[in-house]
């Protein structure tokens, strides 16, 4: 027999204080002590036929240990159902107190699922998705795929022009000493061998293309740039630096023509049909943009509904996930992780914001599917992590093995999300206008 005291600690946070009767602790023991008699290998006896008593006293230590951790385990499986608790994290014992002959008590801290009442989600209105496809769109989409096979070619002698591409050499000085010195994180921003760069407004740091206009391959000039008090590397805010700057080559663009030789090399078809193939390509990313448009429109609507208390430790371990995320997306981007590190009380601010919305969205999402019974089979799952593997050149089996416990837990959300919100637009109104 089990008892249980519940101790509210937080909307989403209990202690929970078990007590398991004397009477089944003599009856786990007996069970933990034939289990080890079984398997016990001490000299004179064969395996599984030495003394009870003489096994006792062997194995007293890793026996109480077994059963400690036995009882714990089946202690708190029946308080939770004894209670009708949904635990979604539990954080551990405290206060585990066992004499032989006694009952076994100990206090297990938990969070749980909040409560709370589902919005009124049967009757959502979307706007009206646009999906038609204009000529302009598919010249771009066009436009795009023969630049990706643009080639580069030096220019005649010649001053720099807008839309070229300079090669440079430079080197940028603060007071006389070099920035790579002075801010060894800036980066291209300090100076550059072989560096790139299209020559256009905006591109760079601001003033700096202009800057470079009409020089020619060989020469060196100085430039000053102060750059902006918004500027992204907090350290140059408003700073002046001076840039010595060499030009070592001006590099024309050439993009091909479209043509049937050149549709057959990128598709395998003829002009035409590379014209047919992007329309439609144009049309399904258009299609998946509308998609996404509603989903996030059903998406802000459920958040705004309702507002219930979450759980810390998921909300907690969603925030490690998303600074993870950002740090590594600003690195793509370029930003030194010096950059990072002096902004970490910003970027923590803003992953533990996107958390906690990330764990609410969960708990809707999961009442929903509940209310509706929608449900993620086997047959989908497997779907799914089959087209994973196969982008990893992995079979399915392997690609499972490698996948941690907690990645496939993820993965079934993002089904589930996804099963979810077709529900959930098929069901909803779309605006007359």
């Amino acid at each position: 027999m089990v008892t249980v005291q519940t101790e509210e600690l937080a909307p989403c946070r209990k202690r929970l204080r078990i007590e398991v009767s004397a009477d089944q602790v003599t009856q786990v023991r007996k069970e933990v002590v034939q289990h080890f008699s079984r398997m016990a290998r001490l000299p004179g006896y064969r395996p599984g036929k030495a003394p009870i008593p003489l096994v006792e006293k062997q194995f007293q230590k890793e026996i109480d240990e077994e059963l400690q951790k036995t009882l714990v385990t089946h202690g708190f499986r029946e308080a939770i159902q004894k209670q009708q608790i949904e635990v979604v994290r539990g954080l551990g014992t405290e206060d585990v107190r066992y004499l032989n002959g006694l009952s076994f008590s100990f206090a297990a801290l938990v969070d749980c699922a909040p409560s709370f009442g589902l919005p009124d989600y049967s009757a959502t209105t979307l706007p009206r998705a646009e999906t038609g496809v204009s000529k302009e769109e598919v010249d771009q989409a066009l436009d795009k795929l023969l630049e990706a096979r643009a080639t580069f070619s030096d220019a005649p002698a010649r001053p720099l022009s807008e839309g070229d591409y300079a090669v440079l050499r430079y080197e940028g000085t603060i007071d006389g000493q070099p920035v790579k010195d002075v801010l060894p994180a800036a980066g291209i921003l300090a100076g550059a061998e072989d560096q790139w760069l299209l020559v256009k407004p905006g591109v760079f740091v601001p003033g700096f293309t202009e800057g470079i206009l009409g020089m020619e391959v060989g020469q060196t000039r100085a430039l000053s740039v102060r750059f902006p008090e918004d500027w992204f590397f907090e350290p140059l805010r408003g700073k002046a630096v001076e840039y010595s700057i060499t030009l070592s080559a001006i590099k024309e663009r050439q993009i091909p023509s479209l043509s049937d030789a050149l549709a057959k090399e990128i598709a395998g078809t003829d002009q035409s049909g590379l014209l047919s193939m992007v329309q439609s390509a144009v049309e399904a990313e258009k299609k998946r943009a509308a998609r996404r448009d509603q989903a996030n429109h059903i998406l802000n609507t459920l958040l705004r509904s309702v507002e219930f208390p979450l759980p810390e430790s998921l909300v907690e371990e969603e925030t490690a996930n998303a600074v993870r995320e950002i740090v590594a997306e600003n690195q793509e981007r370029g930003i030194p992780l010096a950059v990072l590190e002096e902004k970490k009380s910003e970027i923590f601010s803003n992953a533990r914001r996107l958390a906690a919305q990330r764990v609410k969205l969960r708990f809707l999402i999961e009442r929903i599917a509940k209310n509706e019974s929608v449900v993620i089979g086997d047959e989908e799952l497997s779907r799914t992590i089959a087209s994973l593997a196969q982008r990893q050149n992995l079979p399915p089996r392997q690609f499972i093995q490698r996948l941690p416990h907690e990645s496939l837990e993820a993965l079934k959300r993002q089904l589930l999300l996804e099963k979810v919100m077709d529900f959930l637009i098929e069901k909803a109104k779309v605006a007359s206008v």
